[in-house]
């Protein structure tokens, strides 16, 4: 996430707790109890809420600065050109990360509003970032399928201009790369591929994400502090030690294959690069949120075990994380569970990154009703709704891959900061290929004149802390009755 997008996400948290003190102070002057010791106690926690959310700005503010008087220094340095003037420095093949000029052509037309591609990223707009990705992945398809060679001629010799691989079939020439170096998307595109499954999903935007440079990363998880023993006089000390775990990560490759037409041409490039872009991202991104909290450690998962899942090791009304619903049916849950759940998270997990997490459908059929029925909402705010869903003063984040319909035993919602339950290993290692020969659901992609393109991504899941059945974890969940 951007620092501007933290800023904006901090400010609106600073202001709906403002605002929320101020709408308590003023139904307090206009009821009978007045200003109680209850809604004053609330209303310092709202204060002290915004004063760390203040904190928190003034330190991005800062840092963004101290960048900005780094990039000031930087450019103060004088152009050292006319010094070098005349030496000769052989030219080299152009990386992912180089600003190599170009020119979207006028033949490339663009049809209707991207929808995947957006904003800025390293000074290129959306439509130069659709334009290269598209020509990269035609380059790419001009290798994998034989009929494509020698059509796309203007995109291989672009992608060889622009990436620096070698390897691009240009004129018709074989596809002879032996490094296969090709077959990764250039590093370039990844914040838009990443981007892309942050929106599409949630696990990438609540979890910790972790940076993983090889196939493996193990870090250390202090499990165990010290303890603090009163001492007499002229007596010795009670030695304690600090204990530690591992938390490890294993990429684990994920891969989706799906049919385009390949009625493919260069005057269509951004769009294709469009839709290729936003098919692979919303299949990776909605698998992703499947093992992060529906994964049952089984191979469909990858071997990951998910939030849900974890928590429903623990025993529900045993365990003070995961509360036991009033009923089996969504109907028969009272707003009593839902406050236990919050009242169940530790003290260290409510942070500002504290959430819900349901379905849609769930928020809006049970923790809404619950939310109306309790009384105290005009009929305004029952017509226009509200902008970020908030239930018992936290924010609701809807996942699709959670229950939308009751069953015994089922935990449909959890609440908590995942951040510190569980952290996410991204090996950053995307590829795409093409054929026109293979059989994808049964079906000849020849035959039917399409070709088949596949994706894969490398990442990894560790939900390592939820508590047990006598501590509470960071992430609390609340489970429907078994009958």
């Amino acid at each position: 996430m951007s620092i501007k997008a933290r800023l904006e996400k901090l400010t609106n948290e600073r202001q709906d707790a403002i605002d929320k003190a101020k709408l308590l102070i003023d139904s307090a002057k206009k009821s009978e109890e007045g200003f109680t010791d209850e809604i004053s106690a609330q209303v310092d926690e709202l204060h002290a809420t915004a004063k760390q959310l203040d904190e928190q700005i003034d330190g991005l503010l800062a840092k963004e600065k101290a960048a900005s008087d780094k990039l000031d220094a930087l450019n103060s340095f004088s152009d050292r050109s006319d010094d070098i003037r005349g030496v000769h420095v052989p030219s080299a093949p152009q990386g992912n990360g180089d600003q190599k000029k170009f020119t979207v052509p006028a033949t490339a037309r663009r049809y209707g509003r991207l929808k995947n591609f957006s904003g800025e990223e390293g000074g290129r707009t959306a439509e130069e970032r659709a334009y290269r990705f598209g020509q990269w992945a035609l380059a790419r398809a001009s290798m994998d399928i034989s009929a494509f060679r020698g059509r796309f001629e203007s995109a291989c010799q672009f992608a060889k201009d622009q990436f620096g691989v070698p390897a691009y079939a240009v004129h018709g020439e074989g596809a002879g790369d032996v490094s296969g170096a090709h077959v990764f998307v250039p590093e370039e595109f990844g914040m838009d591929l990443v981007r892309l499954r942050e929106m599409y999903g949630v696990a990438r935007q609540l979890l910790r994400v972790i940076p993983m440079t090889s196939d493996t990363r193990t870090d250390p998880r202090r499990n165990g502090g010290l303890t603090a023993y009163f001492v007499g006089e002229n007596s010795a000390g009670t030695e304690s030690d600090a204990s530690y775990d591992n938390i490890r990560l294993t990429a684990k490759k994920l891969m989706i294959i799906t049919r385009m037409s390949n009625e493919l041409g260069e005057d269509a490039v951004i769009n294709f690069a469009d839709e290729l872009v936003g098919e692979i991202s919303y299949a990776f991104a909605n698998k992703e949120d499947e093992c992060a909290f529906n994964g049952d450690g089984t191979s469909t998962y990858g071997g990951i075990l998910g939030v849900r899942p974890a928590l429903d090791t623990l025993t529900a009304g045993t365990a003070p994380g995961l509360i036991l619903g009033a009923g089996n049916a969504y109907s028969e849950l009272t707003l009593a569970n839902f406050e236990s759940v919050v009242g169940a998270l530790p003290v260290y997990a409510d942070t500002p990154n504290t959430v819900w997490v349901c379905h849609k459908k769930f928020y809006h059929t049970v923790m809404m009703s619950l939310a109306l029925a309790a009384g105290g909402t005009t009929a305004m705010e029952i017509r226009d709704g509200v902008r970020r869903p908030i239930f018992l003063g936290y924010p609701v984040v809807f996942s699709q891959v959670f229950p939308s319909t009751s069953s015994n035993s089922q935990i449909p919602v959890i609440f908590g900061d995942l951040s510190l339950a569980a952290r996410f290993g991204d090996r950053r290692m995307e590829t795409i290929a093409f054929s026109d020969s293979v059989t994808v659901g049964g079906q000849s992609v020849w035959e039917r004149d399409q070709m088949a393109v596949k994706g894969s991504e490398r990442f990894d899941i560790n939900v390592h802390d939820y508590g047990t059945n006598s501590v509470a974890g960071p992430v609390c969940g609340l489970e429907m009755a078994a009958s």
